[in-house]
């Protein structure tokens, strides 16, 4: 992960802040389903239906925190992906994804356990000939889960393969530039100063042209 990082930072951050957004709607809709589900079969009487409500009831409880979670390491994909440099852009998504939130790591290993464990007792008692409607239902959905993570994964690789053979814009936004920058115009005596040479192209500024000179730190370099 790191190295990809490094290789293609823009285009990392990019599929980062994407799959947050997809991931978030996708969750969004298997917990209301769930939720569907234990109102629709709440009557059931059966001990097997019991069991599998209360499996519900906790899955629905533990992904009531997780948007605040998800929105906030949206919000940290943003800014990554918006720093001025790929190595800052590099260094920002190295951070966010080293140091995830502890509850919301917490959480998501619960929701990995939830679905094995509710597929697991689902399967076993669909083997028995009395299977009830609430087991089959509580099947699908698990069903729906595993193919929720299947797809999403392969919506990113798609995104991140797309990216990297798109004229993606890699640049900082206008408004960044703007925001860390300023406008300047050269001089009469531009040739002569030393150090008002472009650093691209590495040669003297010409009386009158515009120049953008840096007004933050991490931007290392005078006019450009």
């Amino acid at each position: 992960m790191a190295e990809m990082f490094t290789l293609f930072p823009h285009e990392s951050a990019a599929v980062m802040q994407r799959g947050i957004e997809l991931g978030i709607v996708c969750s969004c809709f298997l917990v209301l389903h769930c939720w569907i589900l234990v109102w629709r079969f709440w009557g059931s009487q059966d001990p097997t239906d019991f069991l599998l409500r209360l499996l519900c009831l906790a899955r629905i409880a533990c992904a009531v925190p997780r948007p605040y979670f998800w929105i906030r390491t949206r919000r940290l994909f943003v800014q990554a992906r918006y720093q001025p440099t790929p190595q800052l852009v590099t260094r920002s998504l190295l951070d966010v994804y080293g140091n995830p939130f502890g509850i919301e790591k917490a959480l998501l290993l619960f929701y990995y356990g939830w679905l094995a464990a509710v597929s697991l007792v689902a399967f076993i008692f669909r083997l028995y000939p009395e299977e009830s409607d609430f087991t089959h239902a509580i099947w699908r959905h698990c069903l729906f889960n595993f193919i929720s993570i299947v797809v999403h994964r392969i919506l990113c690789v798609l995104l991140f393969y797309y990216l990297m053979k798109s004229d993606f814009k890699r640049g900082i936004p206008q408004d960044m530039l703007e925001k860390y920058s300023k406008r300047t115009v050269a001089g009469p005596h531009a040739r002569a100063r030393g150090d008002s040479d472009c650093s691209i192209c590495f040669g003297p500024y010409e009386e009158g042209e515009e120049l953008r000179e840096s007004q933050r730190e991490l931007v290392e370099g005078g006019p450009s």
